[in-house]
């Protein structure tokens, strides 16, 4: 018998997704503390990002965008030492 699949709405796909891009925690913490896989968090941000990122999009002032990209560069920054 295989295991049955985990279905989640949209609502807590959008809010991990926030929490991942606002904590500056890696994507590895965040899905052990919300009990996901790794991979569907990861999924979601990709989703997320690749939707927002349409021009029609235009809930984002530019000074708000840099910010968003300065944190998510730094994190990143982080993880990549972590793996060093």
């Amino acid at each position: 018998m295989g295991k049955k699949r985990k279905r989640y709405s949209e609502d807590f796909k959008r809010e991990a997704v926030n929490l991942l891009l606002s904590s500056g925690k890696s994507v590895t913490e965040i899905a052990r503390e919300l009990g996901i896989e790794l991979y569907n968090l990861a999924r979601w941000k990709s989703q997320f990002l690749m939707s927002s990122d349409k021009p029609s999009d235009q809930s984002e002032t530019p000074a708000e965008k840099m910010r968003r990209i300065e944190e998510e560069n730094k994190r990143l920054q982080r993880e990549n030492a972590s793996l060093k």
